[in-house]
């Protein structure tokens, strides 16, 4: 029966060890009545054998595992010899000299986190366990440690000096906290996962800080095995060349490490004791106690939010009394199963985060050379803005280490602009892993493109300026602001130009509506009150409104960080500049403060501009200017059809049918659906345009020759088809013949008209353009490409070339750069005032001095002529 007992113990086993295969080198006898010939003791009776792991035989014993490692369970083991424990009590953290030194607690620091409960070849523990093992895509997995095996006691003195430690601080009493409360995996780098992940010789080198430079070694804890696989009848040994204690977390090995300490009190800035119940009630069922437990969290986009024993990976942006934090970390650097959010459903075992830690004397140096605006405007380090130094730090915190070893360094980007930052082996000092990543330490600090942007006074004026840098951060502008292969010009509006913003989605109605833009501090969002707005008298009318929605605040902010920001360099010649959202700002003055002026279409109509207060020059090390106003500039309430109805007087009929709103144009060309401010352009899409208008006199020789037809004509010859038999509305085919022959009329007015529309806003004095060629909204019906035309520009004059070589010329002492902009409106708010910009088209309206042609009317013939000749063929037909 002890036979049969034991040979049970081995077919569990090798059940356990699933991937071994079918157990060989077995006699038949070793089947029937014995365990197989090349098993072991059990791991217990093997340390004894060997005589030389006294140590680990007293951890075991005192810790009531004797029986564990003796008779039953499958486990797999990392063991050191005495020799590696005796020159750990030499000199360690710990500060004791001998074994009977060590606490309880250390005890079991030291074992279970050596031991792990299943049994495992050093080849399969680097598989994901499943119906179908994932081989070699494990790095870390749990071992038999608790989270009460580390708790710790904190001192007052040794509290962050924050505000989210002040409470406790000023108790005076030392609290009971937890590192944090998940247990500590166990991490490894082993050759089948190396080989899986593209980690090289030299990377392994890196990491081990020249310990080791071959991918084929296996490392446990940041600890060397020296011998692997020793085949016990309930597990597995594996012997390292260090103490096999559990990996610190990254902020553990920050904090721990000298040359590291300024790092540590940066991110000391982000982090905060929870008052843990549940960790709380198991203590004191352990202790036999009545303490309060805490546990310290980072705040941070990644970080376990779960009460212990869980944890979930979601934000952390609330302290412990339930405020919003100012800003918040890539990751919780102390959370020691952290994981980056996937939708692969991977979890700890398959990753992990990697730190880049600047040295002390790195991040000094930077203090007073790179980062001399920071120490100018703030003085010290501790009184950097949460919101400003979490730029400084985000750029080291790397979500997936795998991605990012030193082979694949160009992985790494700017948070702030999504660019390589330009690491290289060279910056790395040392390594150090963690039990939740690795932690670089480097001898520079990489300044995140976010201090070098024309976005940055926004970010560190936040007295004057928050409500904008807000907007930038929540509505994602960061990335494009902070590219630095673009020159920007960026008019920043100030917390006071805020509070000036006439809203477009009301400029159709009596009563427009104010938004005053705000930073609510306390809800740490974006907001706008509301207020009824006599844009005439620039003053506020009585009557209640609600607080603009959030969706509003998001829709209106969109639009004006998309038509402040120039991508473009500033010049004194020029003076009309298209922006990022299309519009276009006219500038005077440029780079010269108090003088310096800013216009959009509203100023314009209003013969007002706006001044440039402040000017900061980022060319030096980042990407262009930034302008700052203390007024809103705001664009255009005319749109194509009012600037037309406004110059009906000197504009051919083509353009503007006076007395008669219907025909202008063509309806099929303008349009004034639900929340259309005016009648709309339907050739306009999200896109900004020129229309060329030809005078009365230009026109009038194409309309006498009978070359062009006139709105007159077309409701001439309706009313003659109306009379003539087959082709009037009493009958379908009537109908049908009648639409033929007016076809021709209308197909020739559109046709002209649409030649005269240009894609992109060319203006006089604008950005200068010399024979370029530009699509129109005439389609060739030939090769299905719309008709261009060649456009030539600069300071002083404006060109048009049309495809038969006529050259047009903008009347620059009459009605030239027009500026208009038509918006659509999406969802008409039961108040009138309407919900948010669906799109808008932006627009400039030159007269010029003679028509444009994509084809000779001439050979064409007559309009009368072509209209005859379809109704004797419609004739004939019947």
């Amino acid at each position: 029966m002890r036979k049969i007992k034991h040979y049970g113990l081995v077919i569990a086993l090798s059940l356990t060890l699933g991937e071994v295969g079918t157990l060989t080198s077995c006699s038949e006898k070793d089947e029937l009545m014995d365990e197989p010939s090349w098993l072991g003791n059990s791991i217990y009776d093997w340390l004894k054998d060997q005589g030389n792991y006294s140590y680990t035989m007293r951890l075991i014993d005192d810790l009531g595992q004797k029986q564990v490692l003796s008779q039953t369970g499958s486990k797999t083991l990392f063991v050191a010899n005495d020799d590696v424990y005796n020159q750990f009590f030499q000199q360690n953290d710990w500060k004791v000299s001998g074994y009977d030194q060590l606490t309880d607690a250390q005890k079991k620091l030291l074992f279970n986190s050596s031991m792990v409960n299943n049994a495992y070849l050093i080849e399969l523990l680097s598989s994901v366990s499943g119906p179908k093992p994932l081989k070699g895509q494990c790095m870390r997995r749990p071992t038999a440690a608790s989270v009460f095996d580390s708790v710790s006691t904190m001192k007052p003195a040794e509290m962050p000096q924050t505000i989210f430690w002040k409470e406790l601080r000023d108790a005076g009493q030392p609290i009971i906290l937890l590192r944090d409360n998940t247990t500590k995996p166990m991490i490894h780098f082993l050759p089948v996962f190396m080989q899986n992940n593209k980690i090289t010789d030299e990377d392994l080198a890196i990491l081990t800080n020249g310990v080791s430079t071959s991918a084929s070694d296996s490392w446990v804890n940041g600890k060397k095995l020296t011998d692997i696989d020793i085949t016990c009848k309930n597990g597995y040994i594996h012997k390292v060349d260090g103490l096999p204690t559990a990996a610190d977390n990254m902020a553990e090995i920050v904090h721990k490490h000298q040359n590291m300490s300024r790092f540590a009190s940066l991110m000391d800035r982000f982090s905060a004791p929870y008052y843990d119940d549940g960790a709380t009630k198991e203590y004191n069922a352990l202790n036999n106690t009545q303490e309060k437990v805490y546990t310290l969290k980072y705040f941070s986009q990644t970080s376990n939010t779960k009460e212990y024993p869980g944890s979930e990976g979601g934000a952390l942006d609330k302290d412990p009394s339930g405020q919003t934090v100012e800003a918040t970390l890539a990751f919780d650097p102390g959370w020691n199963q952290y994981m980056y959010i996937n939708t692969a459903g991977r979890d700890l075992h398959y990753d992990c985060g990697a730190l880049l830690v600047p040295s002390n004397d790195a991040l000094d140096y930077w203090w007073n050379h790179d980062g001399k605006a920071l120490q100018d405007m703030y003085g010290s380090w501790e009184n950097v803005p949460m919101n400003v130094l979490v730029k400084l730090l985000d750029i080291n915190f790397i979500r997936s280490f795998i991605e990012t070893v030193p082979s694949k360094f160009k992985n790494i980007l700017d948070n702030t602009n999504k660019v390589p930052i330009g690491i290289t082996r060279n910056h790395v000092d040392s390594c150090f892993m963690g039990c939740n990543g690795v932690v670089y330490l480097l001898n520079r600090v990489f300044t995140p493109s976010a201090y070098s942007s024309v976005s940055f006074p926004a970010l560190v004026n936040e007295n004057t300026m928050k409500v904008i840098s807000k907007a930038i951060e929540k509505l994602e502008f960061e990335p494009y602001l902070n590219s630095m292969d673009s020159y920007y010009s960026f008019i920043i509006p100030s917390n006071t130009a805020l509070l000036t913003y006439v809203d477009p989605c009301t400029y159709g109605s009596t009563t427009s509506v104010l938004y005053e833009f705000f930073w609510d501090e306390q809800k740490k969002a974006l907001g706008a009150h509301r207020f009824l707005y006599d844009l005439a008298t620039e003053t506020k009318v009585e009557g209640d409104l609600a607080d603009a929605s959030d969706e509003q605040v998001r829709n209106r902010l969109n639009d004006i960080l998309d038509n402040l920001i120039i991508v473009d360099s500033l010049k004194p010649e020029q003076k009309y500049y298209r922006t990022k959202g299309g519009s276009t700002l006219k500038i005077e003055n440029v780079d010269k403060e108090g003088t310096m002026t800013v216009s959009a279409g509203l100023q314009i109509e209003q013969g007002k501009s706006v001044t440039v207060n402040t000017i900061y020059d980022m060319t030096k090390t980042g990407n262009g200017k930034s302008y700052v106003v203390d007024n809103m500039p705001l664009g255009s309430r005319k749109s194509l059809y009012a600037m037309l109805k406004e110059q009906s007087d000197t504009l051919f009929y083509h353009f503007y049918a006076k007395g008669d709103s219907a025909n202008t144009l063509t309806k099929s060309m303008l349009g004034k659906s639900r929340g259309c401010l005016d009648y709309n352009c339907s050739l306009f899409d999200r896109y900004d345009y020129t229309a060329y208008m030809p005078t009365d006199a230009s026109i009038k020789p194409y309309v006498d020759a009978g070359l062009l037809p006139t709105w007159n004509d077309f409701y001439k010859v309706k009313a003659e088809l109306e009379a003539m038999e087959g082709f009037n509305a009493s009958t379908a085919k009537g109908r049908t013949k009648r639409f033929k022959v007016l076809d021709i009329i209308s197909s020739r007015i559109m046709n002209f008209v649409k030649y005269h529309i240009q894609d992109n806003s060319i203006y006089v004095g604008g950005k200068p353009v010399s024979g370029v060629k530009y699509e129109t909204s005439a389609l060739n019906p030939t090769n299905k490409r719309f008709f261009s035309v060649t456009v030539t520009a600069d300071a002083t004059q404006l060109t048009i070339e049309d495809q038969l070589g006529n050259k047009s010329h903008v009347i620059t002492s009459g009605s030239h750069n027009l500026m208009g902009r038509e918006y659509w409106i999406d969802n008409p708010g039961s108040d009138g005032y309407g919900e948010n910009i669906y799109n808008a088209s932006d627009v400039v309206l030159h007269t010029v001095d003679a028509p444009l042609f994509f084809e000779d009317l001439n050979k064409k013939g007559t309009w009368r002529a072509e209209v005859d000749a379809k109704i004797a063929e419609l004739k004939d037909q019947n």
